[in-house]
This record gives C-alpha cells, structure tokens and sequence, in this order.
C-alpha cells in the first residue's frame, strides 16, 4: 500500500472510530431503506455465503443474516469501533450467522466463494475505485452477485451547501466529494467497465425526508463522515462553527420553509460471469 493510500485509509479509520457509537441515530433513515434493497436485490438462499465490505455497524451485513438464517455472512470493516457496535447489535439480536472482521480494501483475499458480495455507501472512499471494485468481484464465485450502492446527485442538498460554505469561510478547501463521480447510472456502469466486471442494473431511489429541526441536522453531521471535517476546526472555532451552522439551518426551515432532505441512492446489481 502506498503511503499515500495508508495516509486516507487511517484519516476514515479515526473518523468512524470516532463516530462509531452514534453512527446508528434514527435521523440516518437511509442507511436501513438501503440495506432493505440489497437484501431484496441479494435474495440469499440456505447455504449461501456473503461478504459485506465496509459493513460499518453491521446493517447490511445483519439484514442479509436475518433474511436467511441458513445462510452465512462476513462483515468486513477496517474500524474497530465500528465493528464493535455490529458485534453488539448481532448479540442483542440474537444473530449467529453473522461474523465480523478487520480488514482493508487493499488486503482483500478471501477468493471466489461468496455467492454475494456487497458494499453500501463505501467503495468511494478511496481514489483508486476500479482497482477495488475489481477486487470486490474476485472474491464472489461465478455467477455470484456483486451489489454497490452510493449517493445520487442532489444527495444532502440544500444543507450540505450551507455547511460547506460556512466551512470554506473558514479558510478550508471543500473539493467535491468523491461520490459525485458515480452518482449516476452512467458513472457507475463506466466503473463497472473499468473494473472489467460485467454491467450492473442500476435502480435509484428517493429516500428523501423532512428535517424538523436545526439540531435534528446536526445530529446527522455530528454522527457521520461530516464528522471529519469538524475535526480539522480549531477547538477554539467549534462552538463558534456549530451555532452558526445551526442558525443557518433554522433560517431555512423556519423561515424559509426548506425542511426537505435531498437522499439520493443508487444501487447496482452485477453477476459474475459464470464458468
């Protein structure tokens, strides 16, 4: 691994550790909705396996586990914190077909057994997209499923702008996030075809909603990877950042009637050529 590449991952290992045990807050609805589709989209079978990569807290991972109990399911995170949070959340729920381990994108080697791979809201926290979408693919049998969802253009809009813009007076940079290059149909078949993997479907759905408050917003931002940027503010500037954050977002709700969510997800569905 380049240092370069060690250099992000470690920045996204800190910021979920950090975020871990808020990350599952009601406000972040889409992350189930999502996980209800690739469980759908998955449709696991008795003795089937699956691989979850990036499985966070464990809602995907999970899901698959409990929509088949005669199945088996792998959580793959390279968050300890996160993954605690899944280990709890499998044992609360009394899951046991569901285990959960460390591990890096760049060190994936488990080999062509799954009959499903999937990866929710992760594959764009790296640059090199392709490189591990490939990987992905390797570890699925032939014939098997690979599944991927990410955001859809207009996705946190219009609150993610009110951030960002108070962010860059601030004096920091707010390149635009990685996601954007596959927030459409288009992007995600290129990837796929760039990956040498075969061409997926590709669904989008609104999983849009009302914001009722200020600090219902904030909630979400605090408990997520907005979490990282935050970071970077000087402790001195926090306070002073989130209570001008925080009237910003009540002028567009109380005042100017802006309470909607824009949540985009797009979800793609590949096989595996078979033998």
């Amino acid at each position: 691994m380049t240092d370069e590449r060690a250099e992000v991952e470690a920045r996204v290992r800190r910021t979920f550790d950090t975020v871990a045990s808020g990350y599952d807050h009601p406000g972040a609805s889409w992350f189930d909705a999502t996980a209800e589709v690739i469980v759908r989209e998955a449709a696991l079978g008795p003795r089937q396996a699956a691989l979850d990569l990036a499985t966070g807290t464990g809602k995907v991972a999970l899901a698959l586990a409990a929509s088949e109990a005669g199945s088996s399911v792998v959580g793959v995170d390279l968050s300890e914190g996160m993954l605690a949070e899944a280990k709890k959340k499998a044992k609360v729920l009394g899951i046991s077909n569901a285990t959960f381990e460390l591990g890096s994108f760049d060190t994936l080697d488990y080999g062509p057994r799954f009959d499903v791979v999937s990866c929710s809201f992760g594959v764009f926290f790296v640059s090199h997209m392709a490189e591990v979408l490939a990987r992905f693919g390797a570890q699925a049998k032939p014939g098997g499923r690979l599944i991927i969802s990410t955001f859809g253009l207009g996705s946190f809009a219009p609150f993610n702008e009110l951030f960002l813009s108070l962010y860059r007076s601030y004096g920091f940079q707010t390149p635009p996030p990685p996601w954007l290059r596959i927030a459409t149909a288009e992007g995600l078949r290129n990837l796929f075809e760039e990956a040498k993997l075969p061409a997926p479907t590709v669904e989008e759905h609104d999983f849009g909603f009302e914001v009722p408050s200020a600090e219902a917003w904030w909630e979400i931002v605090y408990n997520a990877g907005y979490r990282g940027l935050l970071s970077q503010l000087r402790p001195e500037d926090a306070e002073r950042f989130r209570k001008q954050h925080m009237a910003d977002v009540a002028d567009l709700i109380e005042n100017q009637g802006q309470r909607r969510l824009d949540l985009r997800v797009l979800v793609a569905t590949a096989t595996m050529a078979s033998d």
